[in-house]
């Protein structure tokens, strides 16, 4: 499924912090005014920046956004006037697909409910190992909790608009599928692989035990969930169909015989021993195993042209205003952070 770009705002916050090579200052220094303007501040914050129908982001906002996004840009970067355009200009573009986006919700009766906002806010806190964890990566972004909990239910709120529209798309029918793939068979090459299971350890004193109890008849699945430290270890370190060139690792066991197992690998992610479990030879996908893919992309388009159609159509009927005269006069300050 192809996702309109402004469904991806909310993303998880990293568990530490990039390099911070600079801070955006917060204040209203953004806004570059003669003196007269400058002196009232309260009437500078909430100057209407963008209105869109009903609602208002202003100035003291904006600055906010503005110096959120420019966070990971280096210090010379941040203050380059292409790099603030555009982010000024994704800034109103996001506001104002939000604002259409929310005012439809509204009376077609979509609303979040509490239980969905609750579950995906668990989702994702689950990834830390504490709520105290949590917040301060939240707080390594500039962002409190409650500012990234309306940012997520506004994502959310989109994501449930979009699976409305989805609902006028009609399925590609068997003429449509056969015309792509005449048209793609180049896009329904399987490529030959092996099937592949691995065990990686932290060290090669580890490997080389590891190595000993399988000579031994020690099953590799069981091995596999009790001392590999790669994910796939939980599932007896399967790795599925691995194709060549996709890790140089894993290439080593395409000359294997069935069965047969690597020496011990050293590569970035640990001490590898793989198994060759079975091999499969490349061929040109049929009609019938290629339609899943092709109904999927097919319908993919036709989502997003409808999606895009949609919007246009909620812009056009929207009440925008924008102030560029306030817009051309923001510049950003920047300090160093050590």
């Amino acid at each position: 499924m192809i996702v309109p770009q402004s469904f991806a705002r909310v993303r998880l916050p990293p568990r530490r912090a990039a390099r911070r090579v600079c801070a955006i200052t917060f204040s209203l220094l953004f806004f570059l005014f003669s003196s007269a303007c400058t002196r009232d501040f309260s009437r500078l914050s909430s100057r209407a920046v963008v209105k869109v129908n009903d609602k208002t982001l202003d100035a003291e906002d904006f600055s906010q956004l503005l110096a959120s996004r420019l966070k990971a840009f280096n210090t010379l970067a941040a203050k380059d006037s292409a790099v603030v355009a555009q982010a000024k200009n994704s800034i109103i573009q996001d506001f104002i697909v939000q604002t259409v986006t929310q005012d439809w919700a509204q009376k077609n009766q979509i609303f979040v409910r509490k239980e969905a906002l609750d579950k995906e806010i668990h989702e994702i806190e689950k990834n830390y190992p504490d709520s105290v964890s949590f917040r301060k990566a939240l707080a390594d972004q500039g962002l409190t909790y409650d500012v990234w909990t309306d940012r997520l239910k506004s994502t959310i709120l989109e994501r449930e608009v979009l699976d409305q529209l989805r609902k006028t798309v009609k399925a590609p029918d068997k003429d449509e599928i056969r015309e792509y793939y005449q048209a793609n068979k180049g896009q329904f090459v399987l490529a030959p692989a092996c099937h592949l299971r691995q065990i990686v350890v932290a060290s090669e004193n580890t490997a080389d035990l590891v190595k000993k109890e399988l000579a031994r008849g020690k099953s590799f699945a069981d091995m596999a969930k009790k001392f590999s430290i790669t994910p796939e270890g939980a599932e007896g370190g399967d790795l599925g169909w691995v194709e060549r060139g996709e890790q140089d690792v894993f290439d080593k066991a395409f000359n294997l015989g069935i069965g047969a197992k690597t020496a011990v690998l050293k590569s970035p992610f640990g001490f590898h021993i793989i198994e060759l479990l079975a091999r499969r030879p490349g061929k040109q996908l049929t009609l019938e195993e290629a339609a899943p893919r092709i109904t999927n992309v097919l319908l993919s388009s036709r989502e997003q042209e409808i999606y895009s159609r949609w919007l246009e159509e909620q812009i056009l009927k929207a009440r925008v205003f924008k102030d560029d005269e306030f817009l051309k006069k923001v510049y950003v300050q920047t300090r160093s952070v050590k």
